[in-house]
């Protein structure tokens, strides 16, 4: 068989035919005696002399300019103005002109000044172009070079921000006033075509266009970019018919594709395909050559196709692939039909990989549901950064850096209501300038349960001085304070809430190494309030191939550092912390590595590298290229992982780390850096060693020059910053187990590829390829039903991935969503959108307020948050609390399932969390065994439902209490007789110091009310049961033992609360339910506990005078009416008090501590 590299097949195909277009836009009629009586030649009128753009006409093809005077950083070495001539007759263009104005410095939004005049000379021929050469432009190092060449010298400058131009079969000056020709009824006579575009500014305009203008970084103008026509089309729209072409870089192909040509080159052929795509063995594979100019069909020939592949008769190459190839070289030839001596030749890279890029679908719907918004965007980031959710009072915490100072921000997760508002902002530069400490940032926020704190990680002013840890209460008040080490940039607690820890950067912000201060890991001790910073001065736990950044010079690091240099160069980054509480694992992104720490003891255990991810492998083909197409190839290069967020989790005993590998590079200070260890590519190749893949990869191609690569990391390849995917490691070993490969560039280019690759402050497509792609920053993991799910940021695309991680070796691909709007209702640049994703927090099914899981995500660059639902089947349990007595009576729970699929099983699956303490059959009955807390779970048939129930089971006691959350503050009436209860020493519970219901509670405890749980606590915010509740009463009203037989047929003899209910029934206070029970580890609930207390102690309150107030909750139409007295009663003396919102909760259960504030109000000390 003949050789795939040299066989040679010829076909002709007929090309897309030049006809410009049927869109009949702007028609008017000629000024009257004016329109000519028969058409002219190279004009858009038809026979009537009806202006018709269909008709093919002479066309501004494409204009460039330099600006205004001589510049050096301009990249043709003139202006100009290149007409084209789609017509089979040649025109005569005497008599002709080109009429061009421009904004002049004020270019943004400025107007046009007066109509300079070109007349135009000669003669264009058809197929062919004329060309315009203005004034030079003073470029340094152009990469097109106009002298000598043209039809025509212009003694004008061309602007470089906006510019019209307006083509007239005439010489007739325009009128000045005339800003606009295309827009003017009717047109002036002579009228051929018109461009209008603005700059590559943001927000630019201009005032004469055809429909809409080009403007912006992706549409216009600039020293670097000119505008072309797309193929010659001609639809009366300048924003649709042209595009960017961008001169400062050009590869020689592209150059040679888009160069303007003038009348000497004649008929001009160009191949406008403008990339062949990836391929992949044994499966097919087509692609389209695409051929503009000339008489309009060609025959096509291709050097160089791999075995399996060929072209078509219509000049498409298609076949099916029977090996691997990579960068192979194919050169296509198109030569005219009519006229052989018509060629263009263009070359292309192919690359036929093993694998299949597979195709992506969602298998998880995810809905943005509310959204919260600063006010404030900044194309830098830092606005909306960190948001972290307090299930306690479903608000969330935002650090706000665009606040002057930044503050905290506290936000309602109201879900009802899609724009969510701020309650409040915490001000923490105020908080935290106390000792001498000036206040620079606050950069990070969690929220701790164990302690009922709000944590927050503050900067000094000073780069190189500690930090601070600010202990908030819910609402924001300082409660303590702890020193952290230099520029604490992330804070996380331990679950048991003993520990808090932050990563402190300490960064060398001002370039200067000498001034470099070192990084830590901080950890502060709650129970003692020390403060410790782990250093990383052991080298011992140092691995050898963790890279340490080392030699400087003239500011730029060019190898590996020692061990010791590690104590300054290690800037920890991200924590995340073990299910044990004892490890946090850290990662170190500018060294490609992770720490370990023993938090107990306060030590570093080991340091390990990530290694380098093989971008020559097919399964990690990247876009290395800004050039505008979205082309996957692989390369002999490697990437350093340097992940920013980490994330833990457990799967069958394993431990495992997720990383979001993002990449970074060091560049201080921010504006000017003075020292780094990054480079072009370009500065790169010349130090390869010759022998290595990658030199002979790059040393005949400059295509790759302005790709970023690591300064430091030696010359037997060129190592890019970030892996533009997620890892699993197993967190022990650091042992890679699974990569996402390609996935997030193929997945953002399958679903938006106008969009690939932006940045999140610029929508020019692809022009992150040559840096870190999409970017992932931010992972965070969540638990789904039975499955567990990984979320991570794309902080250039601004999209969230979510993959299904249940399976560490195999995760599996289950959403992409992204909320970003691109353009505002102008068509410009939008920043006020979700763009640039920093934090992201997940708020699993219990605890969330809408019953289905959420995702928070805080976007710095749009400065908003976006609440996202995760639209999975809904288990409902009948309560989320359930106390229960070791060896008492079981209890039933239902679970009601909404399915996510209409057709979907309501059936769950039980499961206990620790079946020693409570366990539960197949039909949710749950029975106590033994004290200890418990999760019942209902999982639905899809395995995406959950609903969970908390188990307490307390130990039979002598005499025990229990306990419960908290409402309201009662104020106390005038305070009846002792009881009787013998005080006694108040017992030192270990769990109620610092708690709003403190002095009720030891109140109560002193008087003998209550005493506590075996092992030392009270715990105040645990539910109430009907038992204890009734021993409550019982003891404040000091009653005597009860009947020995029991009013109720759910009361043993031998429980312990068998004496204080049945005197409670025998004094009235108490009478049970309809079926003869009690129910006496049921919650109460607060309308409950009203009527008994009521019952109790209504001889003891005060005489009410005149008419009773009325009820001042807003819920009181839910008060039942056999409560209604009761409440009205306990209202009016001020025993009962609503919410701070202004309800009651009458059908919520009650606390502990509840309890003990309303029953503190009835004891004398």
């Amino acid at each position: 068989m003949k050789s795939a590299k040299t066989k040679k097949i010829v076909s002709v195909a007929m090309a897309v035919q030049l006809s410009v277009g049927t869109m009949l836009t702007g028609i008017a009629a000629a000024a009257e005696g004016e329109a000519p009586s028969a058409p002219q030649l190279g004009v858009p009128y038809d026979t009537d002399g009806i202006y018709n753009v269909s008709v093919p006409h002479i066309i501004i093809n494409q204009v460039y300019g330099g600006g205004l005077k001589r510049a050096d950083d301009t990249y043709a070495t003139n202006g100009f103005i290149e007409l084209y001539n789609p017509t089979d007759e040649d025109v005569d263009l005497n008599g002709w002109s080109i009429q061009y104005a421009d904004p002049g410095s004020d270019y943004k939004t400025g107007a046009t000044g007066s109509w300079s005049m070109l007349k135009l000379t000669g003669v264009i021929k058809a197929k062919s172009s004329y060309l315009v050469v203005a004034h030079p432009t003073g470029a340094a190092a152009p990469t097109l070079d106009l002298m000598g060449r043209g039809d025509q010298q212009w003694d004008q400058y061309i602007n470089n921000k906006g510019l019209k131009v307006v083509l007239m079969s005439n010489q007739t000056p325009l009128d000045n006033s005339l800003k606009n020709p295309f827009a003017a009824e009717p047109k002036p006579a002579g009228y051929v075509d018109m461009l209008g575009t603005g700059s590559n500014d943001p927000g630019s305009k201009i005032d004469g266009y055809e429909t809409a203008s080009p403007s912006g970084s992706a549409e216009g103008t600039s020293k670097k970019k000119a505008v072309r026509r797309t193929s010659f089309q001609d639809t009366d729209n300048n924003k649709q018919d042209f595009e960017q072409i961008d001169y400062e870089k050009p590869a020689p192909d592209k150059l040679a594709t888009y160069e303007p040509h003038d009348g000497e080159d004649g008929v001009w052929l160009s191949i406008v395909t403008p990339s062949l795509p990836s391929g992949y063995v044994n499966q097919t594979y087509e692609a389209v050559m695409e051929t503009v100019g000339g008489y309009g069909s060609y025959t096509y020939e291709a050097d160089g196709l791999p075995e399996g592949l060929s072209i078509t008769s219509g000049g498409i190459i298609s076949g099916t692939p029977t090996a691997e190839a990579s960068n192979v070289k194919v050169t296509v030839t198109a030569t005219d039909a009519e006229d052989s001596s018509i060629q263009v030749t263009k070359s292309f890279d192919l690359n036929i990989s093993r694998a299949a890029i597979q195709s992506f679908k969602d298998t998880l719907n995810i809905t943005k549901i509310a959204e919260y918004a600063v006010g404030t965007t900044n194309p830098d980031g830092g606005v909306a950064e960190i948001v972290k959710y307090n299930k306690e009072n479903q608000k969330f915490y935002l650090v706000n850096g665009s606040a002057n100072p930044p503050s905290l921000d506290i936000v309602s997760l109201d879900t009802d209501n899609g724009q969510l508002e701020k309650e409040k902002s915490v001000p923490v530069k105020q908080l935290s300038e106390t000792g001498g400490f000036t206040f620079g940032d606050l950069t990070s926020v969690v929220v701790d349960y164990a302690t009922k704190r709000v944590y927050a990680a503050v900067q000094a002013a000073d780069p190189a001085v500690k930090g601070k840890i600010l202990a908030l209460d819910y609402e924001g008040d300082l409660k303590a304070s702890y020193t952290a080490g230099v520029q604490p940039d992330m804070i996380t607690t331990t679950s048991d809430g003993r520990y808090v820890l932050t990563a402190d950067e300490a960064e060398p912000r001002t370039g200067v190494l000498e001034e470099d201060a070192p990084g830590s890991v901080t950890i502060v001790d709650t129970q003692t309030g020390e403060s410790t910073q782990v250093y990383f001065d052991q080298t011992s736990v140092i691995a050898q191939d963790v890279h340490i950044r080392g030699q400087v010079v003239d500011g730029v690091y060019t190898g590996q550092g020692s061990p010791e240099e590690a104590f300054k160069d290690f800037e920890p980054e991200y924590i995340a912390v073990s299910s044990d509480n004892k490890s946090a694992y850290v990662t170190l992104q500018e060294n490609n590595a992770i720490a370990k720490i023993d938090i107990p003891s306060r030590s570093v255990v080991s340091v390990g590298s990530l290694g380098y991810k093989d971008f020559s492998k097919p399964e990690n083909a990247l876009d290395l290229q800004a050039d505008g197409i979205i082309n996957f190839e692989t390369a002999p290069f490697y990437g350093a992982y340097m992940p920013d967020g980490v994330a833990y989790y457990s799967v069958n005993g394993e431990h495992y780390l997720l990383t979001a590998n993002e990449g970074d590079a060091t560049e201080w200070p921010a504006e000017d850096p003075i020292l780094t260890n990054i480079a072009k590519i370009k500065d790169l190749k010349g130090g390869l060693d010759p022998a290595s893949d990658a030199y002979n990869f790059l040393k005949n191609t400059t295509k790759y020059d302005s790709d970023e690569g690591l300064t430091d990391r030696g010359n037997d390849s060129i190592y890019l910053l970030g892996g533009r995917s997620f890892s699993v490691w197993n967190a022990d070993s650091l042992k890679q187990v699974y990569d996402s490969g390609s996935d997030f560039e193929v997945i953002t280019g399958e679903r938006d590829a106008e969009h690939f690759n932006v940045s999140n402050d610029d929508n020019e497509m692809d022009a992150r390829s040559k840096k870190k792609g999409p970017e992932p920053e931010g992972i965070e993991t969540g638990v789904v039903g039975n499955h567990t799910f990984a979320f991570i940021g794309l902080e250039r695309t601004s999209g969230i991935m979510t993959y299904d991680v249940t399976d560490p070796e195999q995760p599996v691909f289950a959403n992409y969503t992204n909320s970003r709007k691109f353009e505002d209702k102008d068509g410009r640049l939008n920043l006020d959108t979700f763009s640039g994703p920093e934090g992201i927090d997940f708020i699993p099914a219990a605890e969330s307020p809408t019953g289905l899981p959420l995702l928070l995500v805080a976007y710095e660059v749009g400065g908003r948050v976006g609440v996202y639902q995760l639209d999975v089947t809904k288990v409902t349990l009948n309560t989320s609390s359930l106390p229960l007595t070791e060896g008492g009576r079981t209890a039933q729970l239902h679970a009601v399932v909404e399915p996510a699929d209409e057709e979907g099983s309501t059936a769950v699956t039980w499961s206990s969390s620790d079946t020693a303490v409570a366990a539960v059959d197949a039909d949710g009955k749950v029975r106590p065994i033994k004290a200890g807390t418990a999760v019942i779970t209902a999982i639905s048939a899809d395995g995406y439902g959950s609903g969970e129930a908390q188990v307490v089971v307390t130990a039979k006691p002598e005499d025990s209490d229990h306990t419960p959350s908290q409402p309201s503050t009662p104020s106390t009436p005038a305070e009846p007789e002792n009881p009787g209860a013998a005080p006694g020493d108040s017992p030192a519970f270990t769990d109620v110091q610092g708690h709003w219901a403190a002095d009720a509670i030891n109140k109560l405890a002193s008087a003998g009310i209550l005493t506590g749980m075996p092992d030392g606590t009270f715990k105040p915010d645990q539910l109430m049961t009907r038992a204890e509740y009734s021993a409550v009463l019982f003891r404040v009203l000091g009653l005597g033992s009860g009947k020995e037989t029991s009013a109720f047929n759910d009361i043993a003899p031998d429980a312990w609360y068998h004496n204080y209910i049945d005197a409670l029934a025998q004094e009235g206070i108490i009478s049970g339910f309809e079926d003869g029970s009690f129910r006496p580890d049921q919650p109460i609930t607060r309308e409950e506990a009203f009527v008994l207390l009521y019952r109790a102690v209504k001889d003891k309150l005060p005489a009410a005078n005149g008419s009773a107030p009325g009820f001042a909750f807003t819920d009181s139409d839910s008060i039942s009416a056999w409560a209604r007295e009761a409440v009205q009663a306990l209202y009016a003396a001020g025993v009962v008090q609503g919410n701070a919102d202004g309800k009651l909760y009458p059908k919520q259960s009650t606390t502990r501590a509840e309890i003990a504030q309303i029953a503190a109000a009835f004891i004398q000390q």
